[in-house]
């Protein structure tokens, strides 16, 4: 039973393509948000993706992008967007097909099994659109989005900026006023630099051996530690 994530913010338009879906075969899960369908996306295969461009978090065209880091499964944006540039745009961001809405369930179905056949001929030793392989680690500055051992990691701006500070100066001691000065601009007392590390240890702590981990220089400040690779103490 090939398997179909829907991500739509109308409720309904979500109900009425998931019935039909599934009578006609397809296993469906739905998402409301681009966070959800992220989360999903994380823990699960699928082999199709029906995407709605205007969602109340993340938009389309950038989930677009950041699932092309992990998979190929075809993805069909579904969209009330009709102009020729935001067509050209999806199919530019990773998408496979455009449909404007409004739209027929029966042609829906048909770009899906579309989309499925291309798929099977394109990759013959798998069922349809699986992980493509990918390094270990990936950033997606432009969506703060990290990417570690094919697990999106979703920070918030803070955390976002503060994990790249420590990245892209390695090793390197930051005190907390050099955080605060950085991260909130001076405007936040010192003791939420401490909050804030706690929350992207917490989120980071599975992928220590891939990126490293944030290691507390007593009486200094913080610094991220580099990953000790295999072979090496």
């Amino acid at each position: 039973m090939p398997q179909v994530l829907l991500v739509d913010d109308n409720i309904e338009i979500l109900a009425a393509n998931r019935d039909y879906l599934v009578k006609q075969g397809f296993g469906v899960t739905c998402a409301n948000t681009g966070i959800k369908a992220l989360a999903y996306l994380n823990e699960n295969s699928y082999d199709c993706i029906v995407l709605d461009v205007l969602l109340p978090d993340l938009d389309g065209f950038s989930i677009c992008k950041v699932t092309r880091t992990i998979t190929d499964t075809p993805i069909l944006f579904l969209s009330c967007l009709e102009e020729a540039d935001d067509k050209v745009k999806g199919l530019i961001s990773g998408g496979d097909d455009y449909m404007t809405k409004p739209y027929s369930l029966k042609e829906l179905t048909a770009r899906i099994n579309a989309m499925l056949r291309r798929s099977m001929r394109s990759s013959p030793s798998t069922s349809y659109g699986r992980a493509l392989p990918r390094g270990d680690f990936f950033i997606d500055r432009d969506n703060k989005i990290i990417n570690v051992m094919n697990k999106n990691v979703l920070l918030s701006e803070r955390e976002f900026n503060l994990f790249l500070l420590f990245h892209d100066n390695p090793s390197k001691v930051f005190s907390k006023e050099e955080i605060l000065e950085r991260i909130w601009y001076g405007n936040a007392e010192h003791g939420v630099v401490a909050v804030m590390v706690l929350k992207l240890r917490r989120k980071l702590d599975f992928a220590k051996n891939v990126i490293g981990g944030i290691e507390n220089s007593y009486g200094a400040g913080y610094h991220l530690e580099p990953p000790v690779r295999e072979g090496k103490q």
